[in-house]
Order: C-alpha cells, then structure tokens, then sequence
C-alpha cells in the first residue's frame, strides 16, 4: 500500500472514546481529584487531596489537567491530558522520523504504537506517564539530531528533560543520561558529538525544573523533602513502597511478559528488528534507549505495568524500519489500530462495569446534588493486603469519589464517628442502627443519618 503522509496520524483512532467511562481508581481516581481540588482553591504549588497536601507525584500532569477540567467537566476533561501528551508525542515523531528517515517509517511507527495495548491503554487514561513519555521522546530525538545535526537542539532535550522531571521526578534525568552513557560506549563515533552547548542547557533545565521545585521547597519545607524526593522517589526505586513491589522472585521477567503482551501483535518482531553489528548509529541509539528503560525499571524494587511505557517509542520505530525494509503492507497496520480502537473502548467499558466503579460514581453524583457533608465509610480493603501482584479487583478507597463529589469528605471507620449527613460505603459494610437507605446498587449504597 503506498504511503500517505496522514496514515501514521490514525494510530491517534483507538483514543477516541476516552470519555465514555470514568475514572479508574486508584491513580487515575487520585490525580483526578487532585486536579479538582486544586482548580476549586486556585492553587498552583501545593497538591491537595481531599484537604491535605499529596505528593506522591509532581505538578505537571496537574497543572496540564486544570483548564481541561475548568472548562470540559471531569467527564470529558480529566483524560484530555494524556490524549493530549499522546498526540503530541506522535507529533515529535513525525518531525523526526520525517527529518532522518522517510514517511513509511513514520506510517508504520503511528500504526505500531496506535495498535499496542499498553500503549493505548495508558494513553486514554489520567496518569502521569504518557507527559515523561512526551518528554523522554522530544529529549532524546532532539539530542540525537544535535549529534548529527545543530547542537542547539539540545537546549531543546534540555527543557523537554525539564519537563520530564517536573511529570514524574528525577527518573527522567537518570534514563537520559545513562542512556548518552550506553551510546558513548556503543558509538565512539559519535563521542565527539556529545561536546558543547551543556552549560546553557543546564541552565535551562534547572529554570524548567525550578518552576515548581523551588516554590514547593519554599511553601512546604522539609515535608516537600520527605513526601516527595525521599518516600516518592528514592525509596519506591528501592523498593521501600510495598503497594507496588512485586515480591514474586520470578518479578525480575514483569517486563519482558509486560513489552511481549503490551506491543502485540508487533512484539515478535522486536527480536529481528533489534541491531545488530554493523547497524546505523541511530538504530543502535534507540536501541540503548529501550534498553536502558527496560533494565532501570527490572532492577528497580518497584514495579508497576506502566513504567515502561517509554520502551514502545524506541522498539516501534525499530520494528517501523524493519517493516520498511522489507515493505511489509501498511493496511496491515491499519486493520490493527481498527480492532485497536474497537478492543479499548469494549475493554474500557467492560472493566468500569465489572469493578462497579460506574456505580459508585452514580451514587456519588447523587450526593453531590443533595448538598451537605458527605462520609466515606470503610471503603479500603478488609482482605489482608496483596500488593499489586494480583489481578483480582481489589477494594480501594475510591479517590475518584473526590473529584465526582466536589469537595472535601470526611472518611470514616466506626459508625459512632458518623453523626449526621449522607454516608457512602459498600454493600457489604455493617451500617449505623439509625441509618436510613438513600439509593442502593449492587456493590454500594447511600445512606442518610438523620
């Protein structure tokens, strides 16, 4: 099939119908309420949940997420910030791709990515991965094209890197730069290339990051310190955040079955498109770049589906050249993102009703209009705790509660802490003698205490 120069934009199709579910809990739930909560009190440095300063991640997403929310409601504005990234990633691609190697690799690299479960997925939901994503692509493509190109351009990954650490923390700036490492030894070619323009791109990286680093620091002291770079950064890395670590021995492969599902049905290409001796520098740089981010991540004590998301730009552009070379069938591609765009919005829907989420935030909404405190009872978990190994849908706390509701609520784990207003829990929950029913679903109810 011959090229077009907008076929790889239709790996943006599976995307369409973010908004035909709410949020998932639990990270989507809090940065959605995080968003809201801080919309409804103009605040720009501080992230707040349900009344208290959060930071468990930094402030971009939140501050991409607050005109979206502001003028589109949580329905159809909470996604927009990672449909948003994901398109402006693919953005970044085609200006590369278009510079270094021709529009068929840039078809295919679109296809690729809009037909990747994980991909998608992450894509149409509120996390903070698909910004470093965005950043980690612009920074590492704008280095490379310093390397080959005009050096300025890397005052370009400078910010983008800037960006990267204000999304998700100093991960950013250590894949980067472990990275340039790998490609330092694998390129000498290319060593000499890595020389100049560091001082004035330092310079603005730190402005970048200071943004919100320094006025964080300002505001909230040593509770910035230890919230967020110590407990948030340093000891998740070393495994130190029980919720996401993944105690099984076999947890050093979490990745490879993560890449080899999450980029069906490309993955079984990857082996054969991956260089070998003699490949061009750029295919070997992105080579170090997926396998960089693939050994960080197995290595590190925390592991969670979605951090390694920033593998799929790198392999897909390999696999895109694979496929060029051997002028494979673009509608190939097409039929992908096709039954792409039909699994994410049957998958999205299917899960919003099989964990009853869609209930709770029916019974949520009608708190919300009735006015008055509202009271979150018992809502985490009784089961002993299983850490996120488990592919059994687990009770959470709801966080998205916070962002439907509009307000703060007052959380509860005795009935005698309830005195009046309208409660929400689970079915399953032993009430307050004088509680009356509201409304009531399958999984959850609301109560009203006269």
């Amino acid at each position: 099939m011959k090229s077009a120069r907008w076929l790889g934009w239709l790996g943006l199709l599976p995307l369409v119908g973010w908004w035909l579910t709410g949020l998932f809990d639990l990270d989507e739930g809090f940065y959605g309420a995080v968003i809201s909560e801080i919309n409804r009190r103009g605040e720009w440095i501080t992230p707040y949940y349900n009344g208290a300063p959060w930071f468990e991640k930094p402030i971009f997403t939140y501050w991409a997420g607050k005109p979206f929310i502001a003028i589109f409601g949580t329905q159809w504005g909470a996604r927009m910030p990672s449909i948003l990234a994901t398109a402006l990633t693919l953005g970044v691609l085609f200006w590369f791709v278009r510079r270094r190697l021709n529009l068929t690799v840039f078809n295919w690299t679109g296809l690729i990515l809009g037909s990747s479960l994980l991909y998608v997925a992450l894509g149409r939901m509120l996390m903070t991965d698909p910004w470093l994503n965005l950043a980690l692509v612009t920074a590492f493509l704008t280095f490379y094209e310093s390397m080959v190109g005009d050096v300025r351009w890397r005052w370009v990954s400078a910010a983008a890197l800037g960006v990267g650490v204000l999304a998700k923390g100093p991960v950013a700036d250590i894949l980067f730069f472990t990275v340039l490492g790998v490609v330092a030894w694998r390129l000498p070619e290319l060593r000499s290339k890595l020389r100049g323009g560091w001082l004035v791109g330092l310079l603005i990286h730190l402005a970048v990051v200071a943004t919100w680093y320094v006025p964080a620091y300002l505001v909230n002291g040593q509770t910035f310190v230890q919230k967020f770079l110590i407990e948030q950064n340093l000891q998740r890395f070393l495994g130190g955040d029980a919720a996401h670590t993944w105690k099984n021995p076999l947890s050093y492969l979490t990745y490879v079955g993560v890449i080899l599902l999450g980029m069906l049905p490309w993955s079984g290409w990857i082996y054969k498109a991956w260089p070998r001796k003699q490949a061009d520098p750029l295919r070997v740089f992105l080579a170090a770049w997926a396998g960089v981010v693939f050994v960080f991540f197995t290595v590190s004590g925390a592991k969670l589906p979605h951090y390694v998301l920033p593998c799929f730009v790198p392999l897909s552009i390999l696999v895109a050249i694979e496929f060029e070379a051997r002028k494979a069938d673009l509608r190939w591609g097409l039929l992908g993102v096709g039954i792409m765009t039909i699994v994410a919005n049957a998958g999205f829907i299917a899960w919003y009703g099989a964990s009853r989420q869609n209930e709770a935030h029916e019974l949520i909404r009608i708190a919300r209009d009735r006015g008055g405190e509202v009271t979150l009872f018992q809502l985490s978990r009784r089961q002993k705790e299983l850490g996120t190994g488990s592919v059994k849908i687990q009770e959470t706390s709801l966080p998205s509660l916070i962002m439907e509701l509009g307000k703060p609520a007052r959380e509860a784990e005795d009935a005698a802490q309830v005195s009046k207003g309208l409660v929400f829990t689970r079915t399953n929950r032993t009430p307050g003698p004088t509680w009356r029913v509201v409304e009531k679903r399958e999984a959850y109810v609301l109560y009203e205490v006269p």
